[in-house]
């Protein structure tokens, strides 16, 4: 199920968190990928998005410093037209320059990859003329969910430029307890609830600390890199309203929750 985004369209850039669900999306129309083909017409003029993705972790804060980000097939099993699908974005040097200028070259580090699928799999949806330049930005391994907080509050001031902060991840993830069948459960369904109701009430202190205070947190992730993104989401909307744009699932347990702050 989707829902409207309330967008003052001479605001700045919005934040969002989405879901980048299976790579299976890419060849299966679903209710996420048509929510994320019509999500653009709800948001402002972008200039730029600088897009965190769980699948891209590091020693080192880093950032994208190729010119022109082609797509990484970082996933495996899949029908062999997934890693046939092209999806190239531009990496201009003002747009690379201006996320090193917010945060003050505090120990960057360049990588000259691509995009992974939990990056470009959301942008083949929502830009397919990848005209909209991209930057992507890394996960450091020892970052918590306060520090990468504390980083997104670093991102907040690029959104006045209308550069969007797109975090991507999932609001499950436990791939061994994907369900062929689709059922549904219930350590799924409790955990997801809980998150929604924190996110919605702002209430920060309860999701840095989720993994000792939400309902089975380490069966909804077993590690946390799929949802590490949304603390930096969190913090660059600066206590912003939220607003749950979808809520969809894949497997029974693989939830595709996703919001926007603007």
């Amino acid at each position: 199920m989707s829902y409207p985004m309330s967008i003052n369209k001479n605001a700045s850039a919005p934040v969002l968190f989405l879901s980048h669900g299976s790579p299976m999306r890419l060849i299966e129309p679903s209710a996420a990928t048509e929510f994320l083909s019509e999500l653009p017409q709800q948001l402002p003029e972008i200039k730029g998005i600088v897009v965190i993705s769980p699948h891209w972790q590091t020693a080192k804060l880093s950032y994208t410093s190729s010119e022109q980000l082609n797509p990484i097939y970082d996933f495996y099993g899949f029908p062999p037209q997934l890693s046939k699908i092209p999806y190239s974005v531009k990496n201009p040097r003002w747009l690379q320059q201006t996320l090193i200028n917010q945060l003050g070259q505090q120990g960057l580090a360049q990588d000259k990859r691509g995009l992974d699928h939990g990056a470009w799999s959301l942008l083949y949806f929502m830009y397919p003329k990848a005209d909209i330049p991209t930057i992507g930005l890394s996960l450091p391994r020892d970052y918590t969910p306060l520090d990468l907080y504390q980083l997104g509050q670093q991102l907040a001031p690029l959104r006045q430029q209308g550069i969007l902060i797109l975090a991507s991840g999932m609001a499950t993830h436990n791939l061994s307890r994907l369900n062929q069948s689709g059922i549904r459960q219930t350590w799924a369904d409790e955990f997801v609830l809980w998150l929604q109701e924190k996110v919605a009430t702002q209430d920060i202190d309860s999701l840095i600390n989720y993994r000792t205070l939400a309902p089975n947190a380490a069966t909804a992730h077993p590690t946390d890199e799929h949802l590490l993104p949304l603390f930096i989401a969190l913090g660059a909307a600066q206590h912003e309203t939220s607003t749950l744009l979808h809520d969809s699932w894949e497997f029974g347990t693989a939830n595709n929750s996703c919001w926007g702050w603007s």
